[in-house]
């Protein structure tokens, strides 16, 4: 019996090839959306959850940056029982590595770590074994992509690597290979060597040092507070030895913080979002709002089903009423409409699949990492996504199958049937629910595509394009900093050198208090260092005071402060000393810059210093022309001063990744909210298709009474207009709710203008009467003596 249904289901939807192909269409590019949603959501939610025990493993960082120090580390390995092991994993700017054979690379991603950490994190080992690779002291693991880069198919274990550092130029011996890191990891690194012993001991016991990312693996999970408590209790006694003079114990005690956070590994994506942190933090919120968008396609997608499905009830009707005389029963139809439905839905499911694959390897090719992988490495997602489909196939399919078995057999069969008729206000709300969905999505993305372009134009207080960064982290220049910058600019084309220390886009914290003023307040700030050149040439605007010179600076240690600073240091700044900890005890302010933007526009514009010092671990080069005349002229004269890889980057890329991830995610926003205005349209064909299909006759009659072609559209237009018109209105409101929550993010935002809700709803009107006028002109130009003929 069952393989009997089979067989008139697939004649069924071989004989209505239109009528299938729109509802396997629909449905496969919900699921396919569906799938993609699925797969990255699934991604950020299982960050480092590929690291064996990853529940007993937790960071700790400060309140507002991520990274922490070797001698805390060391301390609370010593005093907290439940603490198994510990390791500080240390970033590096950039190091080079070069093999015995001279080839050199320049490595972004290259991490020092202590010697725990082997025993905190697991990692699939190629070549050689985790409890030896990082027992020598100068062991040095390689992913199997920078292996393969280094060495090519040959085995490296043994092989010896010079790394040069910002710390230290040291020989490394080649552990271990493991394989490349999954894109949803915090720690992203391709090389990964032991710490220096030497530099090691040189900060064990300094608490100030923060070095790098500090992780604790415990014996058993526990919550993070108890942890963090059992931290500061260590941490107290050290502190109040540090910073207690002048207090007793029990008033130390009664303020005490010890500014430290505790945090379980596999959180750190989503609920870290501080300085310095080791990759681009995730945004839990989208994650809402793609479930969000992954449930409404497949809601549209089955309520396509159902329009179209009543839409065909003219080309089944004399079906059923045929099956009802031959003996067939209400029930027997009912589960067989419910069984092609779960059918329809299943071959669709399939065919996303399919789509969703080859939609990742694009999306994989444009640079979209969370979606490199592969559909079926998620066995259980696939598991899932075979159950919604075959409950979404049901579901969609009980609607239909009771509306069609409804049909009397002897009315059928004479050709008047009107049951379900009654039912024309479900429909139609269900067509306006689509548009309410996909309209608000709609206006949502554009808003997001207007924000997105407000940060990229934006004026940011200074000039980020033609600017070349060379790294000279290693201080490979050495001391020849002033021919250097002498040979850069008597190439044609180099407008201006400057020297500097930190990124621009990554300033360090520190702080301040002003010399010689009882009871001052101590300020926080980000700070950079610079010589007398770079603020000139990166375009900065002077407020007042002037820019950093040689000759006036040269014997003292001076400062530029941005205007938010000057603001809270209560205006008329200039002349005013400071002492500002490590960056100078008697620091004069000489100038005051406009305020500039250095985050991405969600925070706001914090204080900001510019030391006046000579410390040149990058190089900005100002150029003329195209980047790459610049790039090759300055590996000329850089050539000739190191035989070190030329490692160089585009200023304006840099800053510019500061939106990449709201970039991306906006891009991701506009390709589902495509999917599901298409999706809604195929809702609307199915809506038409039924209208048509109730009021042929009607039509035929009015063509017989005189109605022109045009008048008879803009009848079937007006009634759809109706529709899109309350889906539009319902919109706004949902739309402004979710569009002002969101920009609430924002520090630095747009207006929340009229403008795109009238573009979209514009948009969605052509774009309406063009699909009413193309679906509804066959029937409408059709001859009537052929529909009356029916009667």
């Amino acid at each position: 019996m069952f393989k009997n249904h089979l067989l008139s289901i697939f004649r069924n939807l071989k004989r209505n090839k239109g009528y299938a192909s729109i509802n396997i269409m629909g449905l496969a590019i919900g699921f396919a959306a569906a799938t993609l949603i699925a797969v990255y959501v699934k991604s950020e939610f299982t960050y480092d959850k590929h690291y064996a025990g990853h529940e007993k493993i937790y960071r700790l960082s400060a309140e507002r940056f991520a990274l922490s120090s070797i001698a805390i580390l060391n301390q609370l390995k010593s005093n907290i029982a439940a603490v198994e092991e510990v390791v500080n994993i240390m970033p590096n700017p950039s190091a080079s590595l070069t093999t015995t054979s001279g080839k050199s690379l320049a490595v972004k991603d290259y991490f020092y770590t202590t010697e725990g950490y082997s025993r905190v994190f697991s990692h699939q080992f190629i070549l050689g074994n985790a409890e030896t690779a990082l027992a020598k002291p100068n062991g040095l693991i390689l992913t199997a992509s920078m292996a393969q880069k280094l060495y090519g198919r040959d085995n490296p274990i043994g092989e010896k690597v010079r790394v040069n550092s910002q710390i230290s130029a040291d020989d490394f011996e080649v552990t271990g290979v493991i394989a490349d890191l999954p894109s949803n990891t915090t720690l992203t690194f391709s090389a990964l060597g032991r710490l220096p012993r030497e530099f090691e001991d040189r900060v064990k016991d300094n608490f100030s040092f923060t070095t790098g990312y500090s992780y604790m693996k415990l014996a058993m999970p526990i919550a993070s507070n108890d942890l963090l408590a059992a931290v500061e209790e260590v941490m107290l006694p050290l502190d109040y030895q540090r910073h207690g003079s002048g207090k007793s114990i029990g008033e130390f005690t009664s303020g005490y913080s010890s500014g430290l956070v505790v945090m379980p590994l596999a959180d750190v994506h989503l609920q870290s979002n501080v300085q310095f942190e080791a990759s681009e933090p995730g945004n839990a919120k989208y994650l809402f709002v793609f479930m969000c968008i992954a449930v409404f396609i497949i809601v549209l997608a089955a309520i396509n089903y159902v329009n179209l499905a009543t839409a065909q009830a003219s080309k089944r009707a004399k079906e059923i009423g045929v099956r009802k005389v031959l003996g067939s029963v209400k029930k027997q139809l009912v589960a067989r409409f419910i069984t092609e439905s779960a059918v329809v839905a299943l071959v669709a499911v399939l065919l996303g699949f399919g789509l969703a694959e080859g939609s990742l390897k694009l999306l994989r090719n444009a640079g979209f990492s969370q979606f490199d992988t592969n559909v079926f490495e998620y066995s259980g997602l696939v598991l899932v996504m075979l159950a919604v489909a075959l409950l979404t196939g049901l579901l969609a399919g009980v609607y239909p199958a009771f509306y069609l078995t409804a049909f009397k057999p002897s009315a059928v069969l004479k050709g008047d049937y009107t049951a379900g008729s009654g039912n024309r206000a479900f429909r139609n709300g269900l067509v306006v629910f689509q548009f309410v969905v996909s309209l608000s999505l709609a206006i949502f993305s554009v808003f997001v595509s207007q924000q997105l372009h407000f940060s990229l134009k934006k004026d940011i207080g200074f000039d980020k394009a033609n600017v070349l960064l060379i790294d000279n982290t290693k201080f490979q220049i050495g001391e020849n900093v002033e021919t250097f910058r002498s040979e850069l600019l008597a190439k044609p084309g180099i407008s201006g050198v400057g020297f500097s220390h930190y990124q621009l886009t990554n300033l360090p914290l520190s702080g301040m208090i002003e010399n010689g003023v009882e009871n001052a307040e101590y300020q926080r700030i980000q700070y950079k260092y610079t010589d007398a050149a770079y603020a000139r040439l990166m375009g900065f605007e002077l407020v007042e005071g002037r820019f950093f010179d040689e000759e006036l600076d040269g014997d003292r240690t001076s400062m530029l402060v941005n205007e938010t600073l000057a603001k809270n240091l209560g205006g008329h700044v200039l002349g005013r000393k400071f002492d500002a900890n490590f960056n100078g005890k008697d620091v004069e302010i000489v100038g005051v810059i406009k305020d500039f933007h250095y985050e991405g526009f969600r925070k706001a514009i914090g204080p900001v210093a510019f030391f006046g010092r000579p410390y040149p671990s990058l190089v900005s080069v100002k150029f003329e022309g195209t980047l790459q005349e610049a790039a090759t002229a300055a590996e000329q004269v850089y050539s000739q001063f190191t035989s070190e890889p030329f490692d160089y980057q585009l200023f304006e890329q840099s800053f510019d990744e500061l939106f990449h991830k709201e970039k991306q995610l906006g891009q991701v926003i506009n390709l589902f909210t495509a999917l599901a205005v298409f999706v809604a349209v195929l809702g609307l064909i199915g809506l038409i298709s039924y209208t048509l299909d109730q009021r042929v006759k009607e039509i035929g009659v009015r063509k017989v009474l005189g109605a022109s072609v045009r008048q008879i559209l803009a009848m079937l237009s007006k009634e759809m207009l109706r529709l899109i018109v309350l889906a539009f209105l319902t919109a706004i409101p949902l739309s402004y709710f979710v569009v002002k929550s969101w920009m609430a993010e924002f520090a630095y935002h747009i207006p929340i203008s009229i403008l795109p809700f009238i573009w979209v709803g514009a948009i969605a009107l052509v774009t309406i009467l063009a699909v009413v006028v193309a679906r509804s002109l066959g029937v409408v130009m059709s001859n009537p003596v052929k529909a009356l003929r029916t009667e």
